[in-house]
């Protein structure tokens, strides 16, 4: 398992991150439209779970193959990384996972492969706004415990794949900083409308809304700035 991958400044065109895909593949390619991304140059930025519950997963992670798409982990494609027969597997099956055990034995190990190649648990991106940092779930209070981690460490990687602690408390009221790291973003908590903290967004509005929340690194930055 990959924990952490550094991304160079895109010095071409822009930066976009998306919340949560669920495998709606139609839904995305629509909302890149609306937003005007330009394949040539841009690059957009999943803050994982991009499977699962819509109509077409495998598209979404054949999408990991394209070199203007980048993803993090996220607890779906952990739970389809799991054994076969774990508890981890059963849920991912009643989680909207059951697509996947449909497939061919080869076909489930492509997948894994896929994403084992290509999702961290997070990234982080230079920009012309600093640093932005990119886990699907909690983030550490310091970043850079998560950039110099190791496999060792369950605990945190847990938290990044599964907490929804850091935004219970924020829509308790409690505001804090993300250090190391200009700001972050987030999915995995099924929000209404884009969430933040002092430095951290939450954009998973799709299940609540029914609308993929697409945002520029320009946005991002204007709504913690």
């Amino acid at each position: 398992m990959r924990i952490h991958k550094n991304i160079p400044i895109n010095h071409k065109g822009q930066d976009f991150f998306v919340g949560d895909i669920h495998g709606e593949y139609d839904l995305l390619l629509a909302t890149l439209a609306q937003c005007q991304f330009n394949f040539e140059c841009d690059r957009l930025f999943s803050v994982g779970d991009i499977i699962d519950r819509g109509a077409d997963s495998i598209a979404c992670l054949e999408l990991l193959n394209e070199p203007w798409f980048y993803a993090v982990r996220g607890n779906h494609e952990e739970m389809l990384l799991a054994d076969e027969a774990s508890e981890l597997a059963r849920i991912h099956r009643n989680a909207g996972g059951e697509w996947f055990f449909q497939c061919t034995a080869e076909e489930q190990a492509k997948l894994r492969l896929l994403i084992e190649a290509h999702c961290p648990i997070a990234f982080t991106i230079e920009s012309q706004y600093g640093s932005i940092g990119v886990c699907h779930a909690n983030a550490p209070v310091n970043w850079s415990e998560l950039q110099y981690s190791d496999t060792a460490n369950l605990a945190l990687l847990k938290d990044c794949l599964w907490s929804t602690k850091q935004y219970q408390e924020v829509k308790q009221g409690k505001m804090f900083h993300i250090h190391d790291v200009k700001f972050t973003i987030h999915g995995h908590v099924n929000c209404a409308r884009v969430t933040t903290n002092l430095n951290q967004l939450w954009i998973d509005t799709l299940m609540r809304t029914r609308r993929l929340t697409v945002l520029s690194a320009q946005q991002a930055y204007m709504v913690i700035a």
